[in-house]
């Protein structure tokens, strides 16, 4: 990590000295549940239906937006199965990317890849969702 630049070699080097006991690890996992995010009127949002790595820092954002648009589609929808089967199809390929690229980070990351391909990778994704939901 040494490569990344600003404060991450000092954290970096703050790790290394620590007793590795005291460091807490677990794996990262995601999940990018397929469509239907509902059954009947039951909806998956949030985690339940897209859980990401920290990469992004976007997991708590990700399910904001989807009870911003679950609200939307319920509002404008002819009916619920209507409005829930829209809502799963305007999140869906948002989330897939937040989840897809935030675990490509962390390939980087892990692999020793390049900081200029993360940097790209994370301007590029974050450029996309400042993009209106």
């Amino acid at each position: 990590m040494a490569g990344f630049g600003s404060f991450v070699p000092a954290i970096r080097e703050t790790v290394l000295t620590i007793n590795s006991h005291s460091i807490n690890y677990r794996p990262l996992e995601a999940v990018l549940l397929p469509a239907p995010w509902h059954r009947g009127r039951v909806v998956l949002a949030g985690d339940a239906a897209h859980a990401t790595t920290p990469h992004l820092a976007s997991g708590a954002g990700m399910a904001i937006e989807d009870g911003i648009v679950l609200v939307e589609e319920l509002r404008t929808q002819p009916d619920i199965e209507a409005a829930l089967e829209a809502y799963t199809t305007r999140r869906f390929e948002r989330c897939r990317l937040v989840v897809e690229n935030s675990i490509k980070l962390g390939e980087i990351e892990m692999h020793d890849g390049s900081p200029q391909e993360h940097a790209r990778l994370m301007a590029e994704t974050l450029n996309i969702l400042r993009a209106p939901i």
